[in-house]
């Protein structure tokens, strides 16, 4: 999964033990198509997801994405 979303400009890791990751999504990073992903995986059912510590530009796409 991290292998998806590093592609798109983020970096994080992993706690296989707690099957929970943490992504760090910098402001170049293609955030429409972050938010598009993670909106799609949960409603696929494949995780859950929250937000953590987020930027302006972040939220601004929340407005659009979720």
């Amino acid at each position: 999964m991290l292998e998806v979303f590093h592609r798109l400009g983020t970096t994080g890791e992993g706690v296989e033990r707690y099957r929970m990751v943490a992504l760090d999504v910098p402001p170049e990073a293609d955030l429409p198509r972050i938010r598009k992903l993670l909106v799609h995986g949960e409603a696929m059912g494949w995780w859950h997801w929250e937000e953590g510590c987020v930027t302006a530009a972040w939220d601004a796409g929340a407005e659009r994405g979720r």
